[in-house]
């Protein structure tokens, strides 16, 4: 109750949860004094048998002045998760010892290890909040390759940006949107659950810490750059506090994203050789009071990486103009010139403009197993490379909508920011003969083996514009995401970084290669604070 008035006020106060078959209701009445407030805090204990979903609060006050008002609240009850599962041997790197706490309040058993501790003997190494610091010693990683699966829980800006060589943004998130709506590590989260979780997040401090400039205002450190921020008032109710910018390089399958245009996310899968790292980005561990969503995401994320299996690796051929072939490798691929004929069942064919192959050739590949993905083509180009059916028009495409795509889908983890053209121009989108996504700037054909991406990264970036340089950057995520849905391997630094501290001596900028296709500017940063 807030008394916004010049004189106190008598409220009569009444309130009901509304439960199936027995409402659960209070009263109370008190004064509140001019320019006060009066809290009454509710509590309702629920029946073991109400079933999960929304019920309404309900609340209504007559105050003194003869005025009545009333207001609704939605709580949200999850239902029970299951038990905890972890198979195999678990190492636990957690120096600060709160991802220990959760797990023991989860009943999980982890093997507590050192830096240098040899993971040989483990299946699974999980690590915990705030273990790693830039120039600290880590445990080697490099067996991820070889099949060994890591959880990273939240890490700082400073790690993730200085150390892994990621974009980050410290900028916390209260409510983010699943992007992978059917993948195990969101199983149970309901669709509204990812918003304003209970209590605060405790990765940053409440506020921002920043240097004072003149005339400038509050500024921080972006990619070694100083930029503009807003105040930071509190982490109340936060989702994740600090995200990553979706790479360029590497198979990283954003499963929740975020932010501004959704260009980050703060629960990325990433696979490399035969194992698999989860970045897990959320706010879940340390929380100030409990959130059970954020509880079932660990659970989640355990039981999926005890089960995980990598998929086979596919060889890369491709046929098109030079640049295709030079951004391709520059986003960690090994390709290969393709010349004519079939390729076998485990080889993936990309056709950029310029590619020479007749239609028969895509056919012949697409019954013996293997995939094509034809990105930039024209409309001519589209009717002479693929098999006969599928149809195209030259329109102008700026930016479209679709529905987040399941894990199975070629497209998954694609979202329609990620097709957003800030350079409008005319493209041949596909219109029929194939599933088309949005207004064809994507589309799949031949169960999936057959990806059609009207964006073709290359062909934006050049120039320094910023709508040049945003579209590039989304696209070429967007290439790479589809190219490793169709299981080609890509190398990055991380796992080598992840052993390797920070050097303060040598002024090590990870950020500037590794992860990302261009070089980050002042005004690339999105958060940057104008103050308009």
């Amino acid at each position: 109750m807030l008394n916004n008035s010049r004189e106190s006020v008598t409220c009569d106060a009444t309130w009901s949860l509304a439960l199936p078959g027995a409402p659960l209701a209070g009263a109370k009445k008190f004064t509140v004094a001019a320019g006060a407030q009066e809290r009454v805090p509710l509590a309702f204990g629920l029946p073991a048998t109400l079933a999960p979903g929304e019920y309404a609060l309900d609340a209504a006050v007559r105050f003194g002045t003869g005025e009545m008002q009333r207001d609704e609240f939605k709580i949200h009850v999850a239902a029970a998760a299951p038990p905890a599962r972890a198979n195999g041997r678990i190492a636990l790197f957690d120096p600060r010892g709160e991802t220990t706490a959760l797990l023991a309040r989860l009943g999980v058993r982890a093997e507590s290890i050192g830096a240098t501790a040899d993971l040989a003997p483990f299946d699974v190494l999980l690590v915990g909040k705030a273990a790693l610091h830039p120039d600290s010693p880590a445990p080697d990683i490099s067996r991820v390759r070889g099949g060994l699966k890591v959880v990273l829980f939240e890490q700082t800006a400073a790690v993730l940006e200085q150390r892994f060589g990621f974009r980050v943004a410290e900028y916390g998130l209260r409510q983010v949107f699943p992007r992978v709506p059917d993948h195990p590590l969101l199983a149970g989260v309901a669709p509204d659950a990812w918003r304003d979780w209970r209590g605060e997040a405790t990765l940053l401090p409440p506020q921002l810490a920043s240097e004072m400039r003149p005339r400038y205002g509050s500024t921080v450190l972006w990619c070694d750059l100083p930029v503009t921020r807003i105040w930071r008032c509190g982490n109340r109710g936060n989702v994740a506090s600090v995200l990553i910018e979706k790479p360029a390089r590497g198979d990283f399958l954003p499963l929740v994203d975020g932010g501004y245009a959704l260009h980050y996310s703060p629960l990325l899968e990433f696979r490399e050789g035969r194992g698999v790292i989860v970045f897990c980005q959320l706010d879940v561990t340390a929380r100030t009071e409990p959130e059970p969503s954020a509880d079932r995401i660990v659970r989640n994320l355990l039981g999926y990486v005890a089960d995980w299996k990598p998929a086979p690796a596919r060889k890369i051929f491709y046929a098109g103009e030079p640049a295709g072939k030079t951004h391709l490798e520059s986003a960690g691929f090994t390709v290969a010139l393709y010349s004519a004929g079939a390729i076998d069942a485990n080889s993936l064919l990309v056709l950029g403009p310029g590619a020479t192959p007749a239609g028969t050739a895509a056919t012949e590949i697409l019954q013996s197993g293997g995939r094509i993905l034809a990105a930039g083509l024209a409309q001519t180009e589209l009717g002479a490379l693929l098999p006969p059916g599928i149809e195209s028009a030259t329109r102008e495409h700026i930016a479209c909508s679709f529905e987040p795509h399941r894990a199975a889908s070629p497209l998954a983890g694609v979202g329609p920011s990620d097709v957003h053209n800030r350079d409008p121009r005319k493209l041949a989108l596909v219109t029929a003969s194939a599933t088309i996504v949005g207004n064809g700037v994507l589309a799949t054909a031949q169960d999936g083996r057959l990806v059609v991406s009207a964006l073709a990264p290359w062909q934006f970036a050049s120039g320094k514009s910023a709508n040049l340089k945003r579209t590039f950057r989304r696209t070429s995520f967007t290439l790479t995401r589809l190219l490793a849905n169709q299981g080609a391997a890509t190398q990055t630094p991380l796992l080598e970084r992840f052993a390797s501290p920070v050097s303060p001596g040598r002024a090590e900028k990870r950020f500037l290669h590794g992860l990302y296709l261009d070089q980050p500017e002042e005004w690339d940063d999105p958060y940057r604070f104008f103050r308009w």
